[in-house]
């Protein structure tokens, strides 16, 4: 009875080959995918867009510009700025993964000559270019970094003579006992960082993963919801709903309405919990919250019943399904930030629901955005709902057998 059991599951999914082909072809390419994502976010390449700022401009400086334009592990985004706060402005509004100002001369002892701007959701991007920043000066312009070495240590021991000899072996022994705030404070190093917008990176991040973890429960509910309309099209319910004077359109319609419903509570218990216990100020949005999450409710439910009525059978909508959720997740950013991944998949990433629902409620809640900022996002939600919504009345008419 095992094998007869073994051999009834082969033949019938050899039978189905849209099962089939899903089944075999598509974990390679879901491997390629993560695989893709994972090997950046743990080398240190990652295609980090950094907007400059240059506020002196002295021979050394344009020299430290040229050097960041060449190399192959920075992108700079357009001209270099005059001042700190288009920079600043860039950071904010995630044209830019980090920001790098130059504010004054290698060799200024008084105070660090960079500073790195961070988007308190990317600290790890800010750590990366600071790294970067201060290995790409000690490797291409060693003259400079020498400059400011010396400038340091002739301030602390002056000429070699023998009494400057004694104060600098002084001067090493109080060192040793310096604390590292003391370190920070009376002796900047070549790079500072500095926070844009609003203080606290736990309030980022919670922002950003209520949005990413919505947008992933509203698909997987969606889908698998939505899935119900393969068994009562097998079992020929629509076919006999379809007989009266709303047609199959009643069913696809009253899923969407259902699934829209179903998803609009489940993103409320979730940011009722970033309320209650993260701080996360909901109510003072609440009517921009809505908005966002009736779209994004709409668009999920939208896709979950295209890929339905576009399966023939309930296996083919659960590979299906696990696909879609875990690609539009991966590559959207629900699972990592999309800053950490290749450009390709970026560019991939910005046609996702994930991407347009975790930038719209971060834009809300973490940068302070107005309608007018969000508005994009909000009817490329709504877009998919059309054209998913659509698309399942039509196949699911053509389905109909009589």
């Amino acid at each position: 009875m095992i094998l007869a059991m073994l051999r009834v599951m082969t033949l019938g999914l050899l039978r189905d080959r849209g099962a089939l082909v899903l089944a075999f072809v598509l974990p390679p390419a879901i491997f390629v995918i993560f695989a893709s994502i994972f090997s950046a976010t743990t080398s240190d390449k990652l295609d980090l867009k950094v907007a400059v700022a240059q506020l002196s401009s002295t021979p050394a400086s344009q020299r430290l510009e040229d050097a960041l334009r060449q190399e192959p592990t920075f992108e700079v985004t357009g001209p270099v700025r005059s001042n700190r706060a288009d920079v600043e402005s860039l950071v904010k509004q995630g044209a830019a993964d980090v920001g790098l100002v130059i504010r004054g001369e290698i060799d200024d002892t008084d105070a660090a000559p960079l500073e790195v701007l961070i988007e308190p959701s990317k600290l790890m991007a800010g750590s990366i270019v600071s790294g970067r920043v201060q290995e790409l000066v000690a490797r291409r312009l060693p003259d400079l970094l020498l400059s400011r070495t010396a400038v340091t240590f002739q301030s602390v021991v002056g000429a070699f003579t023998p009494e400057q000899s004694a104060r600098l072996a002084a001067a090493i022994e109080a060192g040793a006992r310096v604390s590292e705030q003391q370190v920070s404070t009376n002796a900047p190093g070549l790079v500072a960082t500095a926070s844009v917008g609003s203080s606290g990176s736990s309030g980022a991040t919670v922002s950003y993963y209520a949005g990413a973890v919505a947008i992933l429960f509203l698909l997987f509910a969606s889908l698998q919801s939505a899935a119900t309309l393969i068994e009562e099209r097998n079992s020929g319910i629509i076919d006999r709903i379809a007989v009266g004077p709303g047609g199959s359109a009643v069913v696809v319609l009253g899923k969407l309405l259902f699934l829209t419903i179903q998803g609009v509570i489940q993103v409320g218990l979730i940011f009722t919990v970033a309320q209650l216990v993260y701080e996360v100020d909901v109510i003072k949005r609440l009517d921009l919250w809505l908005l966002i999450t009736v779209a994004a409710a709409l668009g999920a439910s939208g896709l979950a019943l295209a890929v339905a009525t576009a399966c023939t059978t309930k296996q083919q909508a659960q590979t299906v399904s696990t696909f879609v959720v875990l690609i539009c997740s991966a590559i959207g950013g629900s699972m990592v930030p999309r800053f950490m991944m290749p450009e390709f998949l970026q560019a991939i990433g910005r046609f996702t629901p994930n991407t347009w629902a975790i930038e719209a409620y971060y834009g809300v809640f973490w940068r302070h955005e107005a309608l007018s900022d969000v508005i994009p996002e909000i009817v490329s939600l709504v877009a998919m709902a059309v054209v998913g919504t659509a698309f399942a009345l039509i196949v699911s008419r053509r389905r109909l057998r009589f």
